[in-house]
């Protein structure tokens, strides 16, 4: 009997573990799976003290022992209550652009583990002399789309979670409107285990359900109309 632990964003305990436990279970019953929040600590001293197996994460800054393989590219989409009054006003159709003055005028949510109120929006914005106004900070991409749904707020979330959120709650989605670097999301772990038998299977189960699920087509592909 083995247990499994993986680090991520509740990005992957929504799209990637009911699906990847589903099938672990199926293939391999007597294999266990958790998940451990991005928060949980240092990516590096969690694979050297073997507290995770693996990591999915952003780009990350790690030691030389730590080996790594890309999943997908994560594009950006914006989200907004279905009935946003501004939206609907200005005449904005799901899946067109936003304006940019009223991308800059709505208030924000963004998604931080770590309480920061800007990210990757904001440095592209700041290119163009732009800015915009985070008016809530939460941790978890679930309370951000809640937020969303239930509020003026404007969120800027991965394409393939937009897609997700736009099914089961009442969203819209949108193009941004400017271009915002599109990060690569990678699988890490300890170079230790890169020959262990059952370490090379989990991370195999892991890319095969990747694959299965589209998140590579969904990012590449057009805003779908929820």
């Amino acid at each position: 009997m083995r247990t499994f632990t993986l680090m991520g964003a509740d990005f992957f305990s929504m799209l990637l573990m009911p699906t990847l436990a589903a099938r672990v279970a199926a293939i391999a019953p007597r294999v266990s799976l958790r998940f451990l929040d991005s928060a949980r600590g240092d990516v590096s001293r969690l694979l050297q003290d073997d507290e995770i197996d693996a990591a999915l994460e952003r780009p990350l800054e790690v030691l030389d022992w730590v080996s790594s393989v890309p999943l997908f590219h994560s594009p950006f989409a914006i989200i907004a209550a279905r009935d946003n009054a501004a939206i609907r006003q200005a005449g904005i159709a799901d899946g067109e652009p936003l304006p940019l003055e009223l991308f800059c005028e709505l208030p924000h949510v963004l998604r931080s583990i770590d309480g920061s109120m800007s990210g990757s929006t904001d440095e592209a914005l700041g290119k163009i002399g732009r800015k915009r106004r985070v008016g809530l900070a939460l941790p978890h991409f679930q309370a951000v789309a809640l937020a969303v749904a239930n509020g003026n707020y404007l969120s800027t979330v991965p394409r393939q979670f937009a897609v997700w959120a736009a099914k089961t709650l009442p969203l819209a989605m949108f193009e941004p409107p400017l271009p915002i670097a599109v990060p690569e999301i990678r699988m890490y772990w300890h170079a230790r285990h890169d020959d262990e038998p059952p370490h090379r299977w989990i991370r195999n189960q892991i890319l095969e359900v990747v694959d299965a699920l589209g998140f590579v087509e969904s990012a590449a592909g057009q805003v779908a109309a929820p």
